[in-house]
């Protein structure tokens, strides 16, 4: 039975997706988890083997420049904003939503997020002046603690005292009308910034600090240098290569000199 919920999960349809893409292994993943705590808290064995999961290595979608600029066109607000913090903080969706204007400080620039299970999550985070732009205009316009209020629903006003949850259908709107073929998650935008940040020679340890990661190897997994920027790594290492070598003859030379003397 589990072995029949799991591979026809894996081929359902997203919910609300409009562009045809099935739910991640991921997604999956995490139910089979449930199900296994649920066994182990009734004291009942099991029927969830480690090989039933899949695996999640390669899910990564990098965001190009011409897809951003073509999606953020099209997103509609705050989809928009959200999802610019997100590329140029590489905080992650929930931490976005959760944003609180007590914890912004437009002065010295940063933000400062509260939330998550480890200390590393915990962390201020400083601002490029795009981001800045946003939260100075989000927060003179804030009627509650949230930068991201809940929307307003059929019916009812905003909920200022409510943080948003979900852009979920705005964002697979966006990308439909943006044309990108290939769908991505929001969750994406954020490894997006890791590997643009490695590639502009962010350190991984200050960008480990940057994303909140409480390890080196995590930080890893969400970095994804280009092409390019491996030609760029061989041509760096080339340079040095070339200069030690120089250096060393000239060594060579002036010692041999300094012996003919």
């Amino acid at each position: 039975m589990v072995e029949h919920f799991r591979l026809a999960r894996v081929k359902e349809e997203r919910r609300n997706a409009s562009d045809g893409s099935a739910v991640a292994p991921a997604t999956v993943n995490r139910a089979l988890a449930t199900l296994r705590l649920i066994f182990n808290l009734l004291e009942l064995k099991s029927p969830i083997r480690k090989s039933m999961f899949f695996k999640e290595e390669g899910n990564t979608r990098i965001v190009s420049m011409k897809e951003e600029l073509a999606y953020l066109k099209e997103a509609s607000q705050p989809l928009r904003d959200i999802a610019t913090v997100i590329l140029h903080t590489g905080m992650r969706p929930e931490e976005v939503f959760r944003m609180e204007v007590r914890n912004v400080d437009l002065t010295r620039r940063t933000v400062f997020n509260p939330f998550g299970k480890t200390k590393a999550s915990k962390r201020t985070i400083p601002m490029t002046n795009t981001v800045h732009e946003i939260l100075l205009r989000r927060i003179s316009e804030a009627k509650g603690p949230w930068i991201f209020c809940s929307p307003e629903r059929p019916g009812h006003s905003a909920q200022p005292d409510r943080p948003i949850k979900s852009v979920r259908k705005a964002h697979d709107a966006a990308v439909s009308r943006a044309g990108i073929e290939e769908h991505f998650r929001l969750y994406d935008l954020r490894h997006t910034y890791a590997t643009r940040a490695a590639q502009a020679g962010v350190d991984v340890l200050t960008l480990a600090a940057l994303l909140g990661h409480t390890t080196i190897q995590m930080t890893s997994r969400y970095v994804h240098p280009t092409d390019q920027h491996k030609h760029d790594a061989t041509a760096k290492l080339e340079a040095y290569n070339a200069e030690e070598v120089f250096k060393y003859a000239e060594s060579v030379s002036g010692s041999l000199q300094k012996s003919l003397q």
